[in-house]
């Protein structure tokens, strides 16, 4: 059985944070793509990213969605870049979860992130590559969300209900 359901969306948009809530709601496991890569690889994101660059990232992160998409009765959450590839939107589209993506504005997400080391494609220029990948990605997202959810002026308890809704 796959994923009860996925949560995509950029970074900072809060897919652990609600992901885990729905998870505990649905006394179900939580998984978050990458928080699997960092215990495979046992180094950070941030570290992939910088050591050996995006392109190893992205093999391992494909791997890891492939497995995950196997896995029984979980919500999984995916990396903002996770959704991106041909590969990966092919999958999302095939398999039978719920795919809600969680959107959220630059001005939302900048205090959450602050846009520090720890996001390597933000390095340079951090407000302009956020919207410059978000121009990138969002008709991706969109393109494979069964539902969208707009959690800018939302609280915790609020997107987990909409999910929870969604997913009935």
């Amino acid at each position: 059985m796959p994923p009860r359901v996925i949560l995509i969306g950029p970074m900072g948009s809060g897919k652990t944070t609600i992901g885990q809530l729905v998870a505990s709601r649905l006394d179900i496991a939580f998984r978050d793509t990458d928080h699997v890569i960092e215990e495979r690889s046992g180094r950070t994101v941030a570290d992939i990213f910088l050591e050996d660059g995006e392109d190893a990232f992205r093999l391992l992160e494909k791997a890891v969605l492939r497995d995950e998409l196997l896995s029984d009765e979980t919500v999984l959450a995916l990396g903002g870049g996770a959704p991106i590839s041909m590969d990966a939107q092919s999958a999302l589209r095939a398999i039978a979860s719920p795919v809600i993506y969680l959107n959220i504005s630059l001005a939302t997400v900048a205090p959450r992130i602050g846009f520090n080391r720890d996001r390597p494609l933000l390095l340079h220029n951090p407000r302009g590559q956020w919207q410059t990948l978000m121009e990138a990605r969002r008709p991706i997202y969109e393109s494979i969300a069964d539902s969208v959810i707009d959690v800018n002026t939302k609280s915790e308890s609020d997107i987990v209900t909409e999910i929870l809704e969604v997913i009935k």
